[in-house]
This record gives structure tokens, C-alpha cells and sequence, in this order.
């Protein structure tokens, strides 16, 4: 089985937010791996990207240094969270040759123009909007929230819901040579390469935070299709529910974040972990302090269960955990699952069942 996920853009350290995203995956991978389904993973690392130049020019970084140092939190805060790691974590910067390759083939066939930048025709790609069911009135004011609308010219896009495949960059930014002149890739197109390079045209899951429905896996697959000829260019998309802290999506441009960081300070990583995926995926949910620590109870009675000698896991408890993570992914219930064992003293269930649900995170 093949898995993508849109990974960080590095410029700030990592949030819950993101921790519940990716650790969700690695739950889903898990499970499917005990289930004797080997999957192959990839989780890109977008180091080429408007935010990631904003933070390095307000900061007076060099945005190579920035991008390696949030990636290094990235990946501390992952293994301290007992993550899987992906197979392959590619960064865009190191893609750019396959990335304008990809571009360059869809203005060849005829679904890209260029103007003031290389544009994807939206026009051209039959059910654009189907994916995130919004209709045209919607993706433009979604578009406008993000302030990714730009403008309709003649000198510009010719409508306002096709997007860059390859830009100019803007002065301290990077730029690399191209038949379009020198520049950057667009966001959408970045993913569809690196998709293909390391899982082929076609793969069974494409996943990311729901925030990504549109426009980027919108545009990712319009673009993805229309370079292959192939559909679907994902057999399933998989979207994960925002996390919410006082009231307010947590992200950086609002400025409520709570970081793992901070989490480890209160919790041990398990405790983190669990609280994280006994969330429905899909859902939106809001952080709790005093929650995170009822986690952190738990993890200390199941502790206290591994203490115990181990024989066989229940087979009936075993069955209800297994049922829960086959019916969509159910955590709760599969926490729940956990519980159970907990009560009844199962330390080999409590063991197999840890193993997925908060992986090599630590229990103290």
C-alpha cells in the first residue's frame, strides 16, 4: 500500500495541531503493518514556500538555516512521540528538476499558459471543485481568505481559480533557471512530483490536514491527472480535523498555539500521544490541559498492568481493538478497547494495543 502525506512547512515548531496529523498516519500505518500490509510512506517536507520566506526575511534568517532547524524540531518532536518514520521525507528543494519537469510536460499537453507565471488552466481538468465539493463561489472566497486569489489580466491568470505551476521569485528569495525564466515552483505542483518520483502515478492514500482539501489537494489532483492521464491519481483521500485551543483554529498566524514542547513538560510523550488519537480523526476538537492529564492517569494505570506477567491477549479484546481501527480508523473506540484491558488486568493486550496507539513513545 502507498501513503502520502503533506508534510511541514518549516518555519515555526511543530504544534499539536500538526502532531495530531501526522500521528494519526502513523496509527493507520501501524495498524495496517500488524495487519500484515506493508505500506510504503512518504511525507514531503515543503521547504520552498512563501510562509518559510516571509519568517526568514522577518527574522533576518538565511531561509536554508530555518528550514533545517524547524525540520530537526520536526523530527525531535515526532521520535520523542514514538512515530513510525516515513520511508522517504523528501524536501523541495532537492526536487526542483522533477518538480519543473512536471510543469514543463503540463504546458507541452496543452493545460498550462504563461503570462506573468506558468498557469494551470483549471478550465481544461473536468470536476475541479469535485474533490472538496465546493462550489466556484466558495473556492474564490476560500481562495481570498488565504490571499492566494491574485488577479485576472492579460498579464495575469486568465481566470481566477488556476494557480502557478512556476513563479518568478521576489528579490533574497531562491530562484532556479527555467525555460519560464528563473523562479520558484507554484505550491500544488511540488507535491504531484514527489508523489510520482516515490510512489508512482497512481497511490491508494493521499492525506493531510483538512485545511488542504482546498485548494492544495484540489489543485494536486486536477494537475496530477491531467499530467498522467490516469484516474483517480488517489484511490482515497484522507483528511484530518482541526485543533482548536480557546475557542480559534491553532495556527501560527493566529498565535494560540500549544507546542509539544510544552506538552512534554506536563505529560509524558505516550500520555501526549494517546490524549492526541483518542480524537476521531476527521473531527475537529478542542485542546484541554486538564484532559491531557487524564491521559496521563491512564498511562500510569497501564503501566502498572505491564508490571504484571504476560500470557496470551484476550482474544475477545483483541477483536474489539482490531474491529475499531478497521471501521475508519476509530481511535476512540480503540482507546476505549484500551481501557477495557487496563481493567481486566490483559498486560499482553495492553502491550499490542500501546504498540499502535502511542508506538515507541515513552511511558514515564
Amino acid at each position: 500500500m502507498t501513503l502520502y502525506v503533506c508534510g511541514i512547512t518549516p518555519y515555526d515548531s511543530g504544534h499539536m495541531g500538526h502532531a495530531f496529523t501526522f500521528l494519526m498516519f502513523d496509527v493507520l500505518v501501524r495498524f495496517l503493518e500488524s495487519e500484515g500490509t506493508r505500506v510504503r510512506y512518504v511525507q514531503n517536507i515543503t521547504d520552498v514556500d512563501d510562509p518559510l520566506f516571509e519568517r526568514a526575511k522577518r527574522d533576518g534568517d538565511d531561509w536554508r538555516d530555518l528550514a533545517d532547524r524547524e525540520t530537526k524540531a520536526h523530527l525531535r518532536d515526532m521520535t520523542v512521540l514514538g512515530w513510525r518514520p516515513p520511508d522517504v521525507m523528501p524536501r523541495v528543494s532537492e526536487e526542483i528538476s522533477r518538480i519543473l519537469a512536471a510543469a514543463t510536460k503540463l504546458h507541452r499537453k496543452g493545460y498550462a499558459y504563461r503570462t506573468d507565471a506558468l498557469y494551470f488552466d483549471a478550465s481544461r481538468y473536468r470536476g475541479f471543485g469535485r474533490l472538496s465539493r465546493l462550489t466556484r463561489r466558495s473556492m474564490l472566497r476560500k481562495l481570498r481568505a488565504e490571499a492566494l486569489l491574485g488577479a485576472v489580466g492579460p498579464d495575469a491568470k486568465h481566470d481566477l481559480l488556476d494557480f502557478p505551476l512556476w513563479r518568478s521569485s521576489a528579490p533574497g528569495e531562491p530562484a532556479w533557471p527555467s525555460k519560464f525564466g528563473p523562479g520558484r515552483p507554484g505550491w500544488h505542483i511540488e507535491c504531484s512530483a514527489m508523489a510520482m518520483r516515490y510512489l508512482g502515478q497512481q497511490i491508494d492514500i493521499h492525506g493531510g490536514g483538512r485545511d488542504l482539501n482546498f485548494s492544495h489537494h484540489e489543485s494536486e489532483r486536477a494537475q496530477s491527472e491531467s499530467l498522467t492521464g490516469k484516474r483517480p491519481f488517489a484511490r482515497a483521500w484522507v483528511h484530518t480535523g482541526m485543533v482548536r485551543y480557546e475557542g480559534r483554529k491553532m495556527s501560527k498566524s493566529l498565535g494560540n498555539l500549544v507546542k509539544v514542547s510544552q506538552t512534554l513538560q506536563r505529560a509524558p510523550a505516550a500520555a501526549v500521544r494517546l490524549y492526541l488519537v483518542s480524537h476521531r480523526y476527521g473531527k475537529d476538537w478542542d485542546f484541554n490541559w486538564a484532559a491531557l492529564l487524564r491521559a496521563a492517569r491512564l498511562i500510569e494505570r497501564a503501566r502498572a498492568v505491564l508490571k504484571k506477567p504476560g500470557g496470551h491477549a484476550s482474544p475477545a479484546l483483541m477483536k474489539e481493538f482490531n474491529a475499531a481501527l478497521s471501521d475508519d480508523l476509530d481511535t476512540p473506540r480503540a482507546v476505549r478497547a484500551l481501557r477495557a484491558a487496563i481493567r481486566q488486568g490483559d498486560s499482553a493486550a495492553v502491550r499490542l494495543m500501546l504498540g499502535i496507539l502511542v508506538g515507541t513513545a515513552s511511558l514515564t
